[in-house]
């Protein structure tokens, strides 16, 4: 046991390793982004004399410099690490491009210093340490922590810190208790449930108050301080002539007031996770994870894939997964007319069957456009309706929480009480986790907008609406299902919007909110303007007016919602089962029949051997009738008295011989008739048997005839009433129409499923309303929690109980893992219900340590086929740091991700061929997504083609014409003209497709276009050719993309033609043309040359799909 304990920490530890050298990147110098260069003679940002200072700004707005201190490039920590560790592979798409710094903090617009900023960088340190002592000595990446701890105090004395009793911060993003940075921005929740029957409006005025800890230093700082400090810590790391510190630069933005004294950098320069795996490390020392985190952690050998079920051999397994009596009862309420395709249900109900009650990791292949967030709205769903029928079993809504004391705790001048939630309502909390930015907004921000409802419910489903309107900045939104968390500020603004019911006047997505009943708004000195809508108001509301009915009335509503959806599952489970035991019933009518018909055959044989009997009896009287006659002749002979004498006895002694020979025969042939007669009663009985037996077959032959009957008419019924639903027997042998199928999901039950989900949220929302008191204490203390606000002192325990009441108001939360440890670091093992990992395939595996080890159910979507994790850290530096640690190399996050870690623990998946960088020439990928319902052709074919072995199904719907007519091509540039990676003639082709697919075709290029590269300089030279036509958020390279799509896609490839080094590791494995085909919906363009390119693997299928159009120079243009 302590081994593998030791074993998990081990692998741990070397991620957190793999971390250190994982720097952020900070801006580059340029007056346009306001990225300063400092000098000891020249003007700092805040000082008069600087550029800056003419810069205008908006009401409202504030300067905050954020200072960047010792910058270094990011290929020289690349070239120490490779003279130390050895050489390794080429960096073609410039990853390992940029700089970072030695330190970072943040200024405000006097130029005085934010106590809590300032950051030191890990890298720097343990490129120092790579150096002396260098990683033969034990522990050489030990003390970092302390180290930082000791330089940041030094920081914060540039800014001449008063003297006051407080605990440095470390610079690691981690808060200790009273330190300067605690994460509140003075408008902690204010109102006390005990000011209720006294004033609506107590403590109103409470988030008017400063802040008694100071935030910010007295002292203006210099540049030559500055500089100084930087020089020092060079020295004092010793990487002052390998990195090169160069100088100080400054980025200075313009921030709301009310965030003026806020340092929003979530530890700008280091890793975000690094000091969370040094924590779970720990842990794992002295306890076991949870079944997640444990399968995660399992080494190759030990997985189990003999009990691996390929559902593309045995589709059969995945047809008799989603029967009706299997499915959750709860369903997203999309359209009814447009249920989950079996793939998507197989995964949904699965995930409920393995996960629910033990817990454990699931995985889910997402290959793109195949619907993952559709998928994983039914999983949010089903746990929704899990909880709200437990709930609906109570009689008063009290009885949810425990018969204990409640929690409390201090919170400033306030006293926070969490009364808890029994266990039996706790363990549904979800959180949404990704490396991708974009793809945690996406859940967050799509599913609790009215356009993510069906027709039916757009208009009137109502979980909170106001108060999630404002939550989406005005965007309309039907229910608070879903919030985004995540950094300091997503968090705050999550509280002012949600909680205290404020919005901003810079709101521009839709007019605020309409004026509370009593016609005021109150705004206050940092911009939030009160609506008096939020939760808290809504809850001092329901704690005063009686609500008895409410929670009966909610229940009942539920409960009947909830028998129709079971008596419509008993319906068509009762035809499923028909359908699952038809083929047993045919086989058992075609035995009953052979049956039948051989006891027919013995009754048949039998009644032959009567007849035989009775003629072998009528053989055996004739033989006997003749022996008795002439037995009975004799007798007459037999002589008499006289003759006797006369004879001396002879004639009776003649006559006695004579009958004994007679009677002799007589009994032979009595016996030959009496074993005649024998025969005929056995075979008579045989006959009677036989009958019983066939009558017993044909009767068990019309019964199973009828038993067929009726399983045939009841799947007839089926097939009548729910067309194209109820499974048939050539689904199994046609992949398109089973897997587009939705079996048992016909639009009746949907829609009752659906309207189930609503009435559990009504259910919920009517349990806030009659718990109002104690809910409101509950979530006052959740938004400490929220905004980190808790007091260090507060326990696990008693955090918990805060954050598991705000989940039974908000079930679903989203973070990126960079801000997971932020948000729930204070939360240990298995404190969470459900995290949901999103496009974990580009996740490097050490992400979601700190999420799983927090969870007790994960489930892993992504996809291992699309883009894979970056990692700066060189593979010699990898690997010389996994021998130090003892793991293997499957282990290496060059070698994995979070999807494929996950994929190779599942039961259910397929095998594809895939090269991935562990060597591997194919890999097991978890339940797969396999309708594709994004791309028309030619994207979905390529991309189905190289990534997928064609098991992709297409199902995108006729979308009609496009309005640009002009079919997908490849524009064939050949030039020998090239600027690195940037060909200028491409630049000049690319803007001419721009112009024609906007004045010929009308496409809005702003909404409707990305343009795309392997190549960061590509990008570059693209965004500066498109200036005029396309915003810089629409070019980006093919990283930037996953996640997102268009209607046209146009693929730069660039390249220098005598340069093939980049165009083979371009098309080295198809995840880079795999993603960037599969962003285009309707038209894809790609510019580059043909020649160059066609003979590059993956993209020979590229080329033979699209039509080659030879770009034609208009020099009269240029």
């Amino acid at each position: 046991m302590e081994d593998e304990r030791l074993r998990r920490a081990g692998i741990v530890d070397y991620w957190r390793a793999v971390e250190l050298f994982s720097p952020q990147k900070i801006p580059a110098v340029s007056a346009r982004d306001r990225v300063y260069s400092v000098t000891a003679d020249g003007p700092l940002p805040w000082e008069t004399g600087h550029p800056l200072r003419s810069v205008p700004l908006e009401p409202g707005y504030a300067w905050q410099h954020v200072v960047y201190g010792g910058a270094y490039t990011l290929r020289a920590v690349r070239d120490t690490l490779l003279r130390v560790f050895g050489e390794s592979e080429e960096d073609h798409d410039g990853r390992m491009d940029g700089e970072s710094a030695l330190f970072a903090l943040t200024v405000t617009d006097e130029g005085r210093l934010l106590l809590d900023s300032p950051v030191l960088s890990a890298c720097a340190w343990a490129t120092g340490r790579a150096l002396s002592p260098g990683p033969a000595s034990p522990g050489w990446l030990d003390g970092f922590e302390e180290e930082a701890g000791a330089w940041a105090a030094r920081a914060m004395g540039l800014g001449e810190l008063p003297t006051f009793n407080r605990t440095v911060g470390t610079g690691t993003g981690e808060r200790r208790e009273g330190d300067v940075g605690s994460e509140s921005d003075g408008e902690s929740p204010e109102d006390d449930p005990e000011d209720w029957d006294d004033d609506a409006d107590a403590g109103a005025e409470d988030d008017e108050r400063e802040d008694q800890r100071p935030r910010v230093g007295e002292r203006l700082l210099s540049a030559k301080e500055l500089l100084e400090f930087a020089r020092e810590l060079s020295q004092g790391w010793g990487v002052a002539e390998t990195l090169c510190p160069d100088g100080v630069r400054i980025r200075s933005v313009a921030v709301r007031q009310d965030l003026a004294q806020e340092a929003d950098q979530q530890d700008f320069l280091n890793s975000f996770i690094a000091a969370d795996l040094y924590s779970v490390a720990q842990a794992l020392r002295e306890e076991d994870p949870g079944a997640g985190l444990s399968a995660y952690l399992t080494p190759g050998a030990e997985v189990n894939t003999a009990w691996r079920i390929d559902l593309r051999q045995r589709p059969e397994v995945a047809l008799a997964t989603v029967t009706p009596a299997a499915v959750p009862v709860g369903r997203w309420p999309a359209e009814p007319g447009h249920p989950l395709a079996l793939s998507q249900q197989f995964a949904v109900t699965t995930i409920r069957t393995h996960l629910n009650n033990t817990g454990g990791l699931f995985a889910v292949n997402g290959p793109p456009g195949t619907g993952k967030t559709t998928m994983l709205r039914d999983c949010f769903a089903s746990v929704i309706v899990e909880r709200a029928v437990r709930l609906s079993a109570l009689r008063m809504p009290s009885q949810a929480f425990a018969e204990q004391a409640p929690y409390t705790w201090k919170s400033g001048d306030y006293t926070r009480t969490v009364t808890p939630l029994r266990p039996e309502f706790t363990g549904f909390e979800m959180v949404v986790a990704s490396a991708n930015n974009g793809a945690v907004e996406n859940i967050s921000t799509e599913i609790p907008a009215r356009l993510a409802l069906g027709e039916p419910w757009r208009d009137d489903a109502d979980y909170f609406a106001e108060q999630a309107t404002r939550l989406l900045n005005g965007v309309p939104a039907w229910g608070v299902v879903a919030a985004r968390l995540g950094n300091k500020r997503n968090r705050m603004e999550f509280v002012n919007r949600l909680w205290h019911g404020k919005y901003r006047m810079s709101d521009q997505d839709a007019p605020p909110p309409p004026p509370p009943p009593r016609g005021r708004r109150r705004r206050n000195r940092n911009g939030w303007v009160d609506s008096e809508r939020g939760l808290a108001q809504l809850l001092r509301e329901y704690g005063k007016t009686p609500h008895s009915g409410a929670w009966r009335e909610a229940r009942q509503r539920f409960r009947t919602a909830l028998a129709t959806v079971e008596r419509l599952g008993v319906e068509r489970e009762s035809a499923a089962a028909a359908l699952r035991n038809l083929p047993a019933a045919e086989a058992e009518l075609r035995t009953a029949e052979e049956a039948a018909d051989r006891a027919a055959d013995r009754v048949s044989a039998c009644r032959a051997a009567v007849s035989g009997a009775e003629q072998d009896l009528t053989d055996a009287e004739t033989p006997l009738a003749e022996a008795e006659a002439r037995r009975a002749a004799h007798f007459e002979r037999q002589p008499g008295l006289v003759v006797s004498l006369f004879t001396l006895g002879r004639a009776a002694r003649d006559w006695h011989g004579i009958d004994q020979d007679l009677a002799t025969r007589e009994e032979e042939q009595r016996a030959v008739r009496n074993s005649a007669r024998a025969r005929l009663d056995e075979a008579r009985q045989a006959v009677a048997h036989a009958v019983a037996e066939r009558n017993a077959c044909e009767q068990a032959r019309d019964e199973a005839a009828a038993r067929r009957m009726r399983l045939r008419d009841s799947v007839a019924r089926a097939h009548s009433r729910w067309d194209g639903h109820v499974p048939r027997e050539h689904w199994l042998s046609d992949d398109t129409t089973r897997e587009l199928s939705a079996p048992w999901a016909d639009e009746e039950i949907t829609r009752a499923h659906s309207e189930l989900f609503l009435a559990a949220l009504d259910l919920h929302h009517a349990f806030l309303r009659c718990t109002a008191r104690t809910m409101y204490g509950n979530l006052m203390a959740a938004m400490d929690a929220v905004t980190g606000a808790a007091p260090r002192t507060v326990s696990e325990e008693r955090l918990r109980a805060a954050w598991q009441s705000l989940f039974l108001v908000v079930p679903v939360v989203s973070t990126t893992f960079a801000s997971l440890d932020r948000v729930f670091g204070r939360l240990g093992r298995e404190a969470l219900g459900w995290l949901f990992i999103d496009e974990a395939g580009q996740a490097a595996p050490q992400l979601a340590v700190g999420g799983m080890w927090r969870a007790k159910r994960t489930v892993v979507v992504g996809d291992p086929l699309q883009l894979e994790p970056v990692v700066v850290l060189p593979w010699t530096a990898q690997r010389a740091l996994r021998d130090d640690f003892g793991v293997s190399e499957e282990w290496a996050p060059s070698r994995t991700s979070v999807q494929q870690l996950a994929d190779r623990t599942n039961r259910y998946g397929t095998l594809l061929p895939a090269e991935l960088p562990d060597g591997a020439q194919e890999v097991w990928v978890g339940a797969p997504l396999r309708v594709h319902r994004r791309c028309d052709d030619p994207m979905f074919g390529v991309s189905n083609a190289i990534a997928y072995d064609n098991f992709m199904v297409y199902g995108t719907p006729d979308r009609g014409p496009y309005r640009y007519g002009p079919r997908s091509c490849w524009v064939h540039v050949p030039s020998a003209e090239a600027d690195g990676h940037w060909i200028p003639e491409e630049g000049r082709a690319l803007s001419r497709v721009l112009q024609k697919l906007r004045d010929e075709g009308g496409v809005d290029l702003a909404r409707e276009v990305y343009v795309i590269s392997p190549f960061r300089a590509v990008v570059a030279g693209a965004r500066k050719t498109c200036r005029d036509l396309l915003p810089d958020n629409r070019v980006g390279t093919i990283h930037t993309t996953q996640g997102k799509e268009a209607d046209v896609v146009i693929l730069v490839l660039g390249t220098d033609p005598r340069r093939p080094g980049a165009r083979a590791w371009a098309a080295s494995r198809p995840n880079l043309l795999n993603v960037a085909v599969s962003r285009a919906k309707r038209r894809l363009f790609v510019i580059g040359n043909r020649d160059a390119w066609r003979d590059q693997r993956f993209f020979t299928t590229l080329a033979e799909a699209l039509p080659a159009h030879a770009w034609q120079p208009d020099r009269r243009q240029e």
